[in-house]
Order: C-alpha cells, then sequence, then structure tokens
C-alpha cells in the first residue's frame, strides 16, 4: 500500500462547527463512489440524512433568534476599510513629495510604516473580528504616542475624525455578531456530534475498500475522502489568520485597500484585493 496513506486522519471526528459540518457533510456524500460497496452505500445515506438534518436545525435556530444582516455588516465593513486606506494614502501621498522641498515628506512615510507596518492594509481582508482588534491597536498606538496633531497637521484632521467615528460602531457589530451567533447555535453541539459520527462512521467503511493489491482502490478513496483534505487544510489556514472569505457563511467580497510601499521615498502602486466575512459557528470538540 501507498506509505502515503495515513487512513487513521479520516477515522477521526473532524473539528466542525454546525455550518461547515453540513457543508464538509454535503461534499462527502457528493463523491462517495458510484459503485460502492452496500456498506458504504449505506453509511453515506446515514451522512446525508445527518447533513440534512443540521441543515434545518441550523436554519430553526436562525429564525428563532434573528442574525444580524449581512449587507449591514459589509456596509460598515466597507466604510471601516475606506477610512483606514485613505488614511494611509494621504500620508503615502504626502511622503512622495521630494523632501528637500518638503521636510515633513519624510515624517509623512516614517508614519505610514509606524502605523501600518510592512503588511500594510492586509488586516482590512481579515475576518471582522481581526480587523476590529488591529484597528482598535492603531488608535492606541496613535493615542499613546500622542501622534494625532502631527497626523492631522500632514493628512488633515478628517481622517482621525472619520475613523474615530466608524471604530466604535465597527466594534459594536463585530460583538452584535458574537453574541447573536451564539445565541443562534446554542444547544446545537447534540447535531454537530450527529453529524461527526455519521462522517467517521462513513469515512472507516470508505477506507475499508482500499485493497492493498488493487492500487485503483486507493485512488477511488482519496478521491472519495478528498473533502476532509480539504476541510483540515482549511483549518489549517484559519489558525495561521483566515481572511474573510474564508468564514463559514461566504459573505461576498469587499474591496481590500493598497498594498503597503517599498519605501517611504518610493511608495508602491496601490493593489486592490477582496474580502468579506461570514460569523462562524460554535466548534463541537473531537
Amino acid at each position: 500500500m501507498d506509505q502515503t496513506f495515513d487512513a487513521s486522519v479520516y477515522v477521526r471526528a473532524p473539528v466542525i462547527n454546525i455550518a461547515n459540518g453540513v457543508t464538509l457533510a454535503n461534499a462527502l456524500v457528493a463523491a462517495c463512489p458510484e459503485a460502492a460497496p452496500e456498506n458504504v452505500a449505506k453509511a453515506c445515506t446515514k451522512l446525508k440524512a445527518a447533513g440534512e438534518a443540521g441543515q434545518k436545525a441550523l436554519t430553526a435556530r436562525r429564525r428563532e433568534n434573528g442574525a444580524l444582516s449581512e449587507e449591514d455588516g459589509r456596509v460598515l465593513d466597507r466604510e471601516a476599510d475606506g477610512s483606514f486606506g485613505a488614511l494611509r494614502m494621504r500620508l503615502v501621498a504626502y511622503s512622495m513629495l521630494p523632501p528637500e522641498r518638503f521636510p515633513k515628506a519624510r515624517r509623512a512615510g516614517e508614519l505610514v510604516n509606524e502605523l501600518f507596518g510592512d503588511d500594510g492594509l492586509s488586516f482590512l481582508s481579515a475576518e471582522y473580528s481581526v480587523q476590529n482588534t488591529v484597528m482598535a491597536s492603531i488608535i492606541e498606538h496613535i493615542q499613546e504616542a500622542e501622534l494625532q496633531p502631527e497626523i492631522d497637521a500632514l493628512a488633515g484632521p478628517e481622517f482621525l475624525e472619520q475613523i474615530g467615528n466608524v471604530v466604535p460602531r465597527y466594534d459594536m457589530m463585530v460583538k452584535d455578531r458574537l453574541q447573536k451567533e451564539a445565541a443562534a447555535t446554542s444547544n446545537l453541539t447534540p447535531v454537530v456530534r450527529a453529524i461527526q459520527s455519521a462522517i467517521v462512521s462513513y469515512a472507516t467503511k470508505v477506507v475499508g475498500m482500499v485493497d492493498e493489491d488493487d492500487p485503483a482502490t486507493l485512488e477511488a478513496v482519496r478521491r472519495a475522502l478528498r473533502p476532509l483534505d480539504a476541510h483540515r487544510e482549511s483549518g489549517a489556514r484559519r489558525a495561521q489568520g483566515g481572511s474573510k472569505g474564508e468564514a463559514a457563511s461566504g459573505a461576498p467580497a469587499a474591496p481590500a485597500s493598497p498594498a503597503a510601499p517599498a519605501s517611504p521615498a518610493t511608495p508602491a502602486a496601490p493593489a486592490t484585493g477582496a474580502g468579506a466575512e461570514g460569523g462562524g459557528a460554535t466548534s463541537a470538540p473531537a
């Protein structure tokens, strides 16, 4: 048998929440081999039923508790993205002036690096909660270092005024989302565990299809269980800092803002990206 195939990773319960658990169950059902043995087909039928039950439970709970409008969240997110992007672009533009004629141009470039670092505005493509934390840290640094008079003189007072207006509203939005998602997914642990159990049962039977003397069976098993590989890889990326577009709801993307300049004196041309976030549900342990 191919020594790179580790069957044990497929027969352990995946770490899921109700939303991505339903998605994973559906993906595994769709990838089930057409000519699967009877025990595999039976386990697949049970997995499909568990996924459908999870979808119904989540829909019912969200209907009971309500959920923050995704459109409202995206509108506020775009406002916050634009506010921080505008401040950074203003400072970058000032830093492009010849420093021999405009001595403050050098300081403008220093402030770009001091406030946004090498990562520039990449935090605006992170999940809402991550973006909220980074924005708060930038404001805290401005206050502690007493940079507001200097920034106002270089960029104009309107920029920090706007940031001071949008950040508290953004913080309230993030907290509201977390509270509503927690309410919408509370007491759904039994449903999540049922999906986990159905996935393990199905994967165990699929792994049993491997015939050491027939390499084709190994490839068929790999194809059937590929959704589990993708789920693990996605979880690893999120653990390292996922983007808004990788969040559970798959909300439409919102424009990101310009990247960091190569240096204060020679800023790079702005580049655009995309990202959006949806609230995740509580995960059930394996």
